[in-house]
Formats: C-alpha cells, structure tokens, sequence
C-alpha cells in the first residue's frame, strides 16, 4: 500500500509540474524588445504604395569570406511586384538523411534593378544574442519568428562561403501572376511581424509551412497539406509532384563551386 500511494503522490507531483511548464510556456508572450543576435536584429520594414509598389528597409547586404565577415550592409528599395520575373527556392539540408532543411525564396526583377533584382526572402528564427537554434525549444516558444529580406548573394554566401554549408537551388515553374501575389503576401506579412511579433514553431510555423501559407493564401490550395510541411527537407520532393520544380535541373553550390554557380 505504500508503494502504491508514493506511486501515486509521484504521479500527481509529475502531472502538475507537467501543467506548470504548459502554463509557462503558454502565458509566453512575443516580444520586439529583446538584445538580438546581430544578423537579425534589424527588421525588415514595408511601405506599401497607392500605386501597389512595395517600399522595402533594412534589407540585408553583408559581405563574407571564408573567415569573417567583412561588411554588415542595409538598403532601402522600390519594388514593382508586377516585375517579379522568376522565383527560386533554395534548400540548405540540415541533417544527414534529408528529412530537415532551410529553405528560402530569392525573387528575381526585371533586369532594370541592376545588381539588386535577386531579392530573397528568409524565414527565421530571431534569436536573442548568444542563442543557439534548437529544434525542440522551437517548438516551446523560445524563438519568435522574423523575415530576412536580403540580397541573394547575402543569403547564399553566407551559408556557403561563411558557414560551409551547402545549398541546392532550383527554378520555380509558377505562373507570374501568382509570384506577383506571391510577393505582395510576404510583404504584407513582414508589415504585419514588424508591429505585432509571433512565435515560431519548429512543425507548425518554420521556414518552409510558413512560406507554403503564403502561396496558398496568394493561389488557394496550390500546396495542399503534407508532411513535407514539417519534414522540411522533403519539399523540393513534392514540389517536383505537384509540378512546380525539376529536381534533375537543380544546381548544387558549395565552397568550391561558390564562384560559378551561386552568383549570378
């Protein structure tokens, strides 16, 4: 009998330190005030014009090499969303079996925008200085969520060239008037992280689903729900399915190949 009831005073003690960490970690809440890591402690901001163009600040432009980095850049830009000429994903695998990836969006303008027409998009985690990713605390309201708009050739030299990661790029086959929209969504919603902050969430809101909710939201049902929504890694794989990308076309970029495939 005593076992039993130390059993169960066990129980009870687990069960309500269980409901304390729920109630912590749910009565969180998202802040805009906190000392960021450098790289995204800048946020991106939007204004958007009676003509439907889209004024971009803070947008990224850091210079790397191998061993530093060497400049820590921003620039203010007009962006017509109707010049939107091309859109590529990119996929930075973050484990050794391709189940979890970054992925990110690089827009590409018409070529009158000169050097800046590669506009990426990333989705991130906004980490506090000296924070460390971590899957499962992405999933505990560790992390809020921002957008890194930035040049492609920040995006991608910088977890090439930097952090010595490799990157697979590949062509998006999408009608350009849902790029255009597309485009404006994502814009819409830096606006709207910009004043009223929100967590990330490792399975429900990371960089792949949150980018899939801004198609659909632009093309309903153009991604239907599927677990590459949170084995990141696999979206190039349904893409392919659904038609909007060719694997076998793909570019692979390492530190090697950095100089000739990954700028253009």
């Amino acid at each position: 009998m005593a076992l039993r009831s130390v059993a169960r005073v066990s129980t009870a003690v687990v069960a309500m330190l269980a409901v304390a960490c729920f109630a912590m970690v749910a009565l969180r809440k998202p802040s805009l005030d906190r000392e960021w890591d450098e790289d995204v402690a800048v946020l991106a901001g939007v204004e958007a014009g009676a003509d439907g163009r889209i004024h971009l600040t803070g947008v990224r432009d850091w210079r790397y090499t191998r061993d530093s980095i060497v400049s820590k850049d921003y620039f203010d830009r007009t962006y017509d969303p109707d010049e939107v000429v091309g859109m590529w994903l990119y996929e930075q695998p973050l484990d050794g079996v391709g189940l979890i990836a970054h992925t990110f969006l690089v827009f590409e303008f018409d070529p009158s925008y000169g050097p800046d027409r590669w506009l990426g998009l990333s989705v991130e985690t906004r980490r506090e200085s000296g924070e460390e990713y971590s899957i499962v605390l992405g999933m505990l309201r560790q992390f809020e969520v921002t957008h890194i708009w930035a040049m492609e050739r920040d995006l991608v030299r910088r977890r090439v060239e930097y952090l010595d990661y490799p990157l697979r790029r590949y062509r998006l086959d999408i009608p350009v008037s849902y790029q255009t929209r597309i485009f404006t969504s994502m814009a819409r919603e830096t606006a709207a992280l910009s004043e009223s902050p929100r967590w990330y969430h490792t399975a429900l809101h990371n960089c792949t689903s949150s980018l899939i909710r801004y198609v659909n939201e632009s093309q309903p049902d153009a991604i239907p729900l599927h677990y590459s929504y949170v084995f990141t890694g696999k979206v190039d794989e349904y893409l392919e399915h659904l038609g909007y990308l060719d694997r076998a076309a793909g570019t692979d970029i390492t530190r090697d190949s950095l100089e000739e495939k990954a700028l253009r």
